[in-house]
């Protein structure tokens, strides 16, 4: 690589060398770029995204299998603390690239990291929050979060952002790597 640098430097002082900033975007510089990527597809229901301690430390039980708008499984667990629904996509092959020219910034980028992996918050307001995860350049999941009629004064769940990428975490940690 230091030969192939060396070819790029000026034989004669005083000329200019070519640039190419502004031109392309280099590995480190791609907030899509995801280090670790995790299989997401290794856990074929989502209602076990989560394990039975880390639901019991967020009050959840009783899993309701669901659907996406994609035709993936989900799952959701309700009560009136909460409302929670963990929502994966191995399907669209787009990872979080999609999600991120709606939800993110104003150059589609991504607007949060949870654990080293890029993120979006989306359907934000004083009770719910959405984070979309990705987990490798294909694959990504949502978590959902809902504060319930008697999580509303919570202090736990004061910052529906924040829960909602705690939670995310916690899918994290469960996935194996890639």
């Amino acid at each position: 690589m230091l030969f192939l640098l060396a070819g790029c430097v000026s034989a004669t002082p005083g000329q200019p060398v070519p640039s190419s900033v502004g031109q392309t975007t280099s590995v480190q510089d791609d907030p899509f770029r995801i280090d670790k990527p995790k299989r997401l597809n290794a856990i074929s229901d989502p209602c076990q995204l989560l394990a039975p301690e880390q639901l019991s430390e967020l009050g959840a039980s009783s899993p309701a299998p669901g659907r996406t708008p994609w035709g993936q499984q989900s799952c959701r667990w309700n009560n009136e603390q909460l409302s929670l629904n963990i929502a994966p996509d191995t399907v669209q092959r787009q990872g979080l690239k999609y999600t991120a020219k709606i939800f993110g910034d104003e150059r589609g980028n991504p607007t949060a990291e949870i654990e080293g992996y890029p993120a979006v918050h989306a359907g934000v307001n004083d009770l719910a929050c959405t984070t979309a995860v990705g987990v490798s350049e294909t694959e990504m999941f949502n978590v959902q979060f809902t504060a319930g009629s008697e999580g509303r004064h919570n202090p736990a769940f004061s910052d529906p952002c924040a829960v909602a990428d705690r939670i995310a975490s916690m899918v994290l940690a469960n996935l194996p790597p890639g």
